[in-house]
């Protein structure tokens, strides 16, 4: 009977912990977002800068670059609008707390999601399973391109904000994989949205896969265990108190932990191309 207990103690345990993790990474919004109690603590002698994404720049599941931006600029006040999981259908969807807050610049990091979720129906089932997408969508890159066109348009028809775009950073750090291949392909559009719409383009890929290409190593990890090594870099940090520096590490990867979420060197250069952009 006493091992009965210990057993069903040890699974109400893992229980409440995996409850406890789930929240935290699908349920979790930044302390800054920009919802409507914090917009009403707006210092009007600062400037507003919102970095609008998913967990690129959420920072829970990945090195928080927007916590150090706003610490670096302290005539700006920084909102973080990034959400994890989010791909261009759900940017739209809040894109209203974004024009809120009547921002002077604006930054967006989107597009791993919209990537990842084509790869196979699986991580399509996931997304829709999260309620990023409807059961009726297939995220493709059609849509896409539709999306972030209209997120533009919005943006630049109901605020005065300048608007910095960033091209994806890689997923997985073999460069030769389908979804690095579809993240060349989705960056190239921003591109040249930005050409043509003049915005301020923000070099991240190109920045990421430069680093990789000089300082290359073999991988001990393939994309296809991306959902793994996800669930690893969470226990490990979360649990473990490990950085995301030590899981990147471990995992045997130099710029993300766990083939779509940054670490602190990949993460300091998003930062510091939003930080050069902006002064």
């Amino acid at each position: 009977m006493s091992i009965l207990i210990v057993i069903l103690c040890m699974a109400l345990t893992l229980g409440l912990i995996y409850t406890w993790l789930y929240r935290k990474v699908s349920k979790h919004i930044p302390e800054n977002y920009p919802n409507p109690q914090n917009r009403q603590q707006i210092d009007t002698s600062k400037k507003v800068l919102v970095c609008f994404g998913d967990s690129n720049t959420h920072g829970n599941v990945s090195y928080n670059w927007v916590n150090d931006l706003s610490s670096q600029l302290t005539d700006y006040q920084v909102f973080n609008a990034g959400i994890n999981s989010d791909l261009t259908y759900t940017l739209l969807q809040r894109i209203d707390d974004v024009i809120a807050c009547k921002p002077n610049f604006i930054t967006i990091l989107i597009g791993t999601n919209d990537v990842n979720s084509t790869m196979g129906k699986i991580m399509e089932k996931r997304y829709q399973d999260l309620g990023r997408v409807s059961k009726d969508i297939s995220p493709n890159f059609e849509d896409f391109k539709k999306n972030y066109i209209e997120i533009i348009r919005q943006l630049k028809t109901k605020t005065q904000a300048k608007i910095a775009v960033m091209s994806l950073p890689v997923i997985s750090e073999d460069l030769t994989h389908e979804a690095n291949q579809k993240a060349d392909k989705y960056s190239e559009f921003v591109k040249q949205l930005a050409t043509d719409e003049q915005l301020i383009y923000l070099t991240v890929r190109e920045k990421q896969k430069e680093f990789l290409q000089n300082n290359p190593q073999p991988l001990k990890h393939t994309f296809e265990e991306t959902y793994k090594l996800l669930n690893f870099s969470v226990i490990n940090y979360y649990l473990l108190s490990k950085n995301w520096d030590e899981i990147s590490t471990k995992h045997g990867f130099q710029l993300t932990p766990d083939n779509l979420h940054q670490n602190s060197i990949a993460g300091g250069m998003i930062r510091d191309l939003v930080k050069d952009a902006i002064a």
